[in-house]
């Protein structure tokens, strides 16, 4: 690592896939193409030549030549191409854009993309045009770009190496990059350090060469100790997501950088203190038990998420005596509980699980007897939390009823009227349903006695 109070050695940055999230030839052919019957086919076909040329699997000439004579671009395209990438820099690099204008004298970006849609997007971080080196765009006389600069070296193989060699840089340099030209920098002895950067894809081939991998820039700057955004790269933050919460979550994480392993089921406590050392940030839903052999397993555990109502799954005091902050989501399941229910009520009335199985074996048990509409029936509702007070509205809706008790002052919602008691409730009601969470005072609440007094 440098000392800090040494000059920052050099830093040579890919732009494509490096310094943004995307590829600039890519997005180009995208918009050019726009409207053209066969634009899927050629997009892809120059998707599939940059890889391939990233990968190190065919020559920078010949993988930009053919992207080239795919392209079909007009110099109109540029401007709206700038736009869009402006808007696709790698979330790291942004969120550290200080650092790049603060430093912007020791950063270069070399490319074998093309400065037109380049220089304009690494302005904005303070880096100066005579710092970007990259191809230029040929054109033709009504504007077709024709294809690129012959004389330039970057448009030939090995130009990456060539332009270093020119540059004559007085210090080390450090290399960050996405692709094996990138790589050949270092390999060719330009270079002290190559890091394969990986935020926004990941090239085995390139990987495999690099002396360090970055998942993101906060990586790097907090390898070298140098002034970041955040205190500490996300990267290094391990999320563990148990039981198939919303797909959305482990998207959302990923997307800020974090680490995520997924298991599709639950996993036991013998299974999880297996798992956990290392992790940060747990996600559960009600199947999985964190107990205290768990958390005294979890060796770096700041959080964790039930994706339910409940913890009843979780030891709190034990979480609260190691400072780990529970989160759950009290709302997440209320409507499809509700829905359930009232389906419940309706199912139960109308004597359906006695003529379901009867009508699959081919009998038609035409009779009503004992089967009632819910409309007009009294519907008791014991617990008027976020579960039991959006019932109580769809059940009036529905044509019932509603009264409902809870231990807690709640104000009732549309004609729902409230019970000071239990026994009060019980004897007026049709239905009863239980909305009430797993504390002790709720162990055993509904037997005999209550049953007696519907």
């Amino acid at each position: 690592m440098p000392d800090t109070a040494a000059p920052l050695p050099y830093l040579v940055f890919d732009f494509d896939s490096t310094f943004t999230q995307v590829e600039g030839l890519d997005e180009l052919a995208d918009i050019a193409l726009q409207g053209q019957p066969d634009r899927a086919d050629r997009v892809g076909e120059i998707k599939a030549l940059t890889d391939r040329g990233m990968a190190g699997e065919i020559g920078l000439q010949e993988s930009l030549a053919k992207r080239l004579a795919l392209l079909g671009a007009h110099r109109r395209h540029l401007a709206p191409l700038v736009a869009h990438l402006q808007t696709k820099v790698s979330e790291s690099i942004r969120r550290n854009a200080a650092f790049f204008r603060q430093h912007a004298d020791r950063i270069y970006v070399v490319s074998s993309g093309f400065r037109e849609f380049i220089e304009p997007v690494v302005a904005e971080f303070g880096i100066a045009a005579g710092h970007v080196l990259a191809n230029t765009f040929t054109f033709d006389a009504e504007g077709n770009i024709t294809g690129c600069d012959p004389a330039n070296v970057l448009s030939r193989d090995g130009g990456k190496i060539q332009q270093l060699r020119d540059l004559h840089l007085d210090g080390p340099v450090y290399v960050l990059g996405d692709g094996y030209t990138d790589y050949q920098i270092r390999e060719a002895g330009l270079a002290k350090r190559f890091y394969a950067y990986t935020e926004n894809v990941s090239r085995p081939s390139v990987v495999a060469h690099a002396d360090e991998v970055l998942p993101t820039f906060d990586e790097f700057l907090y390898q070298l100790k140098l002034p970041m955004t955040l205190s500490y790269p996300k990267n290094r933050i391990k999320v563990l997501l148990l039981e198939n919460p919303d797909a959305r979550a482990a998207e959302l994480f990923r997307h800020e950088g974090y680490q995520v392993e997924e298991v599709k089921g639950g996993l036991d406590e013998d299974e999880l203190i297996a798992r956990i050392e290392g992790v940060s940030i747990l996600g559960i839903r009600s199947k999985t038990q964190v107990t205290q052999r768990v958390l005294d397993a979890a060796n770096r555990l700041i959080g964790i998420g039930a994706f339910c109502i409940g913890t009843n799954q979780i030891d709190l005091p034990g979480a609260m005596r190691k400072g780990v902050a529970v989160f759950n989501a009290p709302f997440s399941n209320t409507r499809s509980v509700v829905e359930l229910a009232l389906g419940e009520i309706i199912v139960l009335a109308r004597r359906i699980p006695e003529k379901n199985p009867k009508m699959h074996a081919g009998e038609w048990d035409k009779s009503a007897s004992g089967s009632f509409e819910i409309r007009g029936k009294t519907l008791g509702i014991i617990g008027y939390g976020n579960i039991g007070s959006q019932l109580s509205v769809v059940a009036e809706a529905v044509g019932m009823k509603v009264v409902y008790y809870d231990v807690a002052e709640k104000l009732q919602l549309g004609n729902a009227v409230k019970c000071k008691t239990l026994e009060e409730l019980l004897p007026q009601a049709d239905v009863v349903t239980l909305h009430i969470d797993g504390r002790p005072d709720n162990q055993n609440f509904f037997g005999a006695k209550e049953f007696a007094l519907m």
